[in-house]
């Protein structure tokens, strides 16, 4: 591995995930000397976007990861870096299934290409293809890997949010794709139903009474200007119960956020990009960081925090390379576990489902782009907590054409891999099979620095997980305060661009 000459920066970014990116672009861009580094040798962290490949990989390489550090020898002022067995610990209950032919594509003859399957290891091969229908399927796959961009966090942008005005202002929007979100669908009556986007949708719904109607927009008009009729709700609150998802206030906010999002770039209120979500995101910020000087290097393994005082002074790598910095920002994986409250304070799990399908499990005329909700109480069977979906096809780039990727999730320590299984089989229409499947629990666990069981360095910003929300909304704040720690009062967060930061080429 090359030896850096200069190891002294102004910031240490541990982790290519969304947050850390950002940031590391931000503070680059302001003028600062940053080291960008991933003990993975993939960008994303727990943002990831796989191929089918990279997807069995990483599940290989889940069987085979061990604790590197688990030996080393620490001075007293050093605290170890045990990111591949926390990375790993942050999935549980993972199961990638891949399904042979049936129904009308039984007639058409798959054959076994024995070359694609040898692009993987074997052991994965038995372990997620059971049959020989299902491992010709597999290699049907392999042959087409890199058509598919597996989300393992999907999430969506709001066309009013921070991050698109923050993509738009700067720049770095322009290294990015996005396509627009044509529908929203709730689950309502044994269906999905579209829900009605714009005022003219709401009047030529046959579902709802012409009175209830009106009373629903005078809600909307309402929502939008709440805050100018504030005395409203003065005096009043949300009961105290778990059924209660969120508060009236913040019901009336995320109204209003939507609202004003409908008609900007897409009727549905949402931005997607292409090539997959947040992982993308994430390296346009890294191509910021790195034109403006960062340096990076993957597949580097960490062994430690050297710590003076209540200030962490740098790292150290398992090669012995020391770097030096006055601000770390990193993935909360690096950190020592001495340094992070109980799993029950700041953990909670998030259970997902991937699906490839042969038939979109949304009935539609044509590829949209959609999501959906099935409220608690649905015939999927989730008592307490709603199931996200979020429907994509060739038109995101998410897989080849004539096939279609669904994702779906729900929150709860619990495993909910039978309701997102069953849900998955309400949705999928007569004559659709599933291609490949893949259920997991991952870690959201939200940083709290506040919280006086938090005891971090001073100078250390760790980075929240994935959490279970629609969109990226909370983690942009958490990436713009990051920034604003490590900054004076008076730099602005990605400013609007005045020249053209990176060559075409």
């Amino acid at each position: 591995m090359d030896i850096l000459e200069d190891t002294n920066f102004d910031i240490i970014v541990l982790g290519t995930g969304f947050p850390e990116s950002i940031a590391a672009g931000a503070l680059a861009r302001a003028g600062k000397k940053v080291l960008h580094l991933d003990s993975n040798d993939f960008y994303g962290s727990n943002w990831s976007v796989f191929s089918i490949k990279d997807l069995l990989h990483w599940l290989d390489n889940r069987l085979d990861q061990s604790d590197t550090n688990s030996n080393v020898t620490l001075n007293n002022t050093e605290h170890a870096i045990h990111y591949a067995k926390h990375y790993c610990a942050n999935f549980r209950n993972v199961s990638v299934r891949v399904h042979g032919a049936s129904g009308s594509e039984k007639e058409e003859e798959i054959s076994v290409d024995e070359t694609a399957l040898g692009s993987v290891p074997a052991r994965c091969v038995e372990a997620v293809a059971a049959d020989p229908a299902a491992k010709a399927m597999l290699s049907q796959l392999l042959r087409r890997s890199k058509s598919y961009n597996l989300d393992l966090t999907p999430k969506l942008l709001s066309c009013r949010g921070e991050l698109v005005e923050t993509l738009i202002r700067s720049g770095v929007g322009k290294y990015l794709e996005f396509k627009g979100v044509d529908d929203v669908c709730l689950f309502w009556d044994g269906a999905l139903e579209r829900v009605p986007s714009s005022k003219e949708d709401v009047f030529n719904n046959q579902a709802i009474s012409l009175i209830d109607k009106r009373k629903l927009m005078r809600f909307l008009t309402f929502a939008v200007n709440f805050d100018e009729k504030a005395e409203i709700l003065e005096g009043k609150r949300s009961p105290d119960s778990s059924n209660v998802l969120v508060s009236t206030r913040d019901g009336l906010e995320k109204t209003r956020s939507f609202i004003q999002s409908m008609g900007r770039f897409s009727k549905g209120g949402y931005l997607c990009p292409l090539y997959g979500g947040a992982s993308e995101i994430a390296q346009a910020f890294c191509r910021v960081c790195a034109v403006f000087g960062g340096v990076y290097i993957l597949n580097h393994p960490l062994k430690a925090f050297t710590v003076e005082g209540d200030r962490c002074t740098g790292i150290t790598s398992a090669d012995g390379q020391t770097f030096r910095s006055n601000w770390i920002v990193t993935n909360i994986d690096y950190l020592d576990e001495a340094w992070l409250p109980t799993e029950d304070i700041v953990g909670s799990w998030v259970s997902r489902a991937i699906v490839v399908s042969n038939k979109p499990l949304v009935s539609s005329e044509e590829e949209t782009l959609s999501y959906s909700v099935l409220p608690p109480g649905s015939l999927a069977g989730n008592t307490n907590k709603p199931i996200f979906c979020i429907h994509q096809s060739a038109e995101t780039m998410a897989c080849p054409k004539g096939e279609y990727v669904t994702y779906l999730w729900k929150e709860g320590e619990e495993d909910a891999q039978d309701e997102l299984q069953k849900a998955i089989d309400m949705l999928l229409p007569n004559d659709g099979c599933i291609r490949l499947s893949v259920f997991y629990q991952q870690r959201a666990r939200r940083v709290d620095c506040k919280m006086q069981t938090w005891r971090l360095p001073s100078n250390v910003i760790a980075c929240s997980d994935p959490d279970s929300s629609l969109d990226f909304e909370a983690i942009t704040a958490e990436a713009i305060a990051a920034f604003s720690r490590c900054v004076t009062a008076d730099t602005q967060f990605m400013p609007a661009q005045e020249r053209e930061d990176v060559d075409d080429d």
